[in-house]
């Protein structure tokens, strides 16, 4: 790939599910950098973030289940909506659940489709396990609007009432509506993340207090998500909420 060359966040999405790695020259043009894999500096490359926004739902495996509908449902707070969708870019297709779902239904156990509309842009994946159908989002809202606490509120609060498996929300100060920049995909800061009934019950916190997070179960047991507020910041925070987010979800 040239260096010029900006993808959209949909396709690094589908490079990053699909394990292709995405290769651009050094300025020399003798080696060769992994945009996906490369580790940051000590400033991240854009001043403002966009929304990171990913997620993932259980979906019945039978023939009534809608691929997309959770999928636009839970990029409604952030004021963006799919309006295009396909499998190769350009993207030739318009976001519509019926097509979308039958095109799944045709495609399974997996199958992958790139999702663009006024400053969005994603990758919709729906996966057959052997409980269901599994939809899984990961989209970059690039309407250079602040969060806010509301915002997030009504994300977490629309997970939950979604029976989401999970949910995650972060700034992304490595990417704009042109694309992922070249090793920047990991200029990221965790806002919220919602672990749903299946993952919140492997996470025990009663023994442990994170300062800087706030943590609260969500719903009623057995049925409890876990729901993360990380601090809400307008700037790279030098790797310090994934760090936190690290001693939160992966610390026994």
């Amino acid at each position: 790939m040239r260096r010029e060359a900006q993808p959209s966040y949909g396709l690094v999405a589908f490079l990053k599910a699909t394990n292709l790695p995405w290769f651009r020259p050094t300025e020399d043009g003798q080696n060769l950098e992994n945009a996906l894999t490369v580790q940051p500096a000590e400033s991240a490359p854009l001043v403002s973030g966009s929304l990171a926004v990913s997620g993932s739902v259980l979906h019945p495996a039978n023939y009534s289940t809608r691929i997309g509908a959770h999928t636009a449902q839970m990029l409604e707070p952030f004021q963006v909506r799919p309006l295009r969708a396909g499998d190769t870019e350009p993207l030739s297709g318009t976001w519509d659940i019926e097509i979308i779902s039958r095109w799944f239904q045709s495609h399974m156990p997996w199958g992958a489709l790139i999702f663009s509309g006024a400053n969005v842009t994603g990758l919709l994946t729906a996966v057959r396990t052997q409980s269901g159908v599994v939809e899984s989002f990961d989209a970059l809202v690039t309407t250079g609007t602040p969060l806010s606490s509301t915002m997030r509120d009504t994300a977490i609060e629309r997970s939950v009432s979604l029976s989401a498996m999970d949910f995650h929300l972060e700034y992304h100060f490595g990417a704009d509506s042109m694309g992922v920049y070249s090793g920047s995909d990991r200029y990221r800061v965790p806002l919220a993340a919602v672990l749903g009934p299946s993952l919140a019950k492997e996470v025990d916190l009663s023994q442990r207090k994170i300062e800087g997070a706030d943590v609260e179960r969500l719903g009623f047991g057995p049925f409890q998500h876990l729901a993360i507020r990380f601090p809400l910041v307008t700037a790279w925070d030098q790797e310090q909420g994934q760090h936190l987010r690290q001693e939160l979800l992966l610390a026994p």
